[in-house]
């Protein structure tokens, strides 16, 4: 029994080993904030490192405290409207109830750094914030309500996703992606978005840098009248080359197990299409099973360390788990 523990561990080892080589998350859980609070770039860093990345940020005095790029947050005002709101994201946590997100403002830039340079990103998890999703969705002194007052006006928010390689070369293309859409002409299915959505980023291919900008139905004189703020979180990069076959390690790529350390129950993100989870402890013994779910109970489990067997696409993904 014992040379079977052995076996099954270093296979464990291993194979998480490979899986955490091909991909890096910026979660921006390593950026310290209090309570209810947010970093905006006053420190003049220049911009906030997280993952295999760097998010680029301006701050300037010149004009009273003005920044650009990207901040910090974990504020969750979901109520209050107008621009003293900027850094709440409108469904109150980052991705899957975590502390902290990044807020986009104007145009945001983003640098990969160690093992992401030069590299494929898979993506990243998109929101609106109360300000501009109550903005659009009601309408403000400063800007339109999206759809007009009949709700058949064709509006749209959306951002453009544009990226470099090495030396400046512009990526193989250009990416959009809608934060609200009242195109269609049947306008149930209109939508703002107000959940964390998945961004594909993979098209882009291998890429030193991001660039991101707005463009919206509703302009003035000044430019874009909708409030240009996007809300990031969970910026994934892949660490490999576009070239480097991804059959085996696609599915585990955009896996995310959370929480971890668990409690009662225990969730499977980032993948459509999950054909079974198992818990095994670690002598390989199978302790519980779910089929077709992207969660299972985890509330029986006695504390301690754990292996999630997820069979998803084809392939089987291990991942190490704690219960408390």
């Amino acid at each position: 029994m014992r040379n079977i523990t052995k076996i099954f561990l270093v296979s464990l080892l291993l194979l998480t080993t490979r899986i955490t080589q091909a991909q890096t998350i910026s979660t921006f859980e390593n950026l310290i904030l209090p309570e209810k609070s947010y970093l905006n770039g006053s420190d003049y860093s220049g911009g906030f490192a997280s993952g295999n990345a760097f998010f680029v940020n301006f701050f300037d005095t010149v004009a009273g405290d003005f920044w650009t790029g990207f901040s910090i947050s974990n504020m969750k005002d979901t109520i209050d409207v107008g621009y003293t709101n900027m850094y709440s994201v409108v469904n109150a946590t980052g991705y899957n109830g975590s502390n902290n997100y990044a807020v986009a403002y104007q145009s945001a830039k983003v640098v990969l750094t160690g093992n992401a340079k030069g590299k494929q990103v898979l993506g990243f998890f998109v929101n609106n914030g109360t300000y501009p999703y109550n903005d659009m969705k009601n309408g403000s002194a400063f800007s339109k309500k999206f759809g007009g007052s009949s709700g058949n006006d064709s509006d749209y928010f959306k951002i453009n996703i544009q990226a470099w390689k090495a030396n400046g070369i512009p990526a193989d293309t250009v990416l959009t992606f809608y934060l609200a859409d009242y195109r269609d002409a049947d306008s149930t299915k209109d939508y703002i978005v107000k959940d964390w959505t998945w961004v594909d980023l993979k098209a882009l291919n291998d890429i030193d840098s991001l660039y991101m900008t707005f463009e919206s139905s509703d302009t003035g004189q000044f430019g874009i009248n909708t409030p240009t703020y996007f809300y990031m979180d969970n910026f994934t990069t892949r660490d490999l080359s576009s070239t480097v076959s991804v059959n085996e390690l696609k599915p585990a790529q955009s896996i995310v197990v959370y929480p971890n350390p668990v409690e009662n129950k225990l969730y499977i993100g980032g993948i459509e299409t999950i054909e079974s989870i198992q818990i095994l402890d670690l002598n390989g013994k199978l302790i519980a099973t779910n089929t077709g779910e992207n969660q299972i109970e985890t509330a029986q489990l006695p504390a301690g360390f754990y292996v999630l067997n997820i069979t998803a696409g084809g392939s089987k993904i291990l991942k190490k788990i704690v219960k408390y």
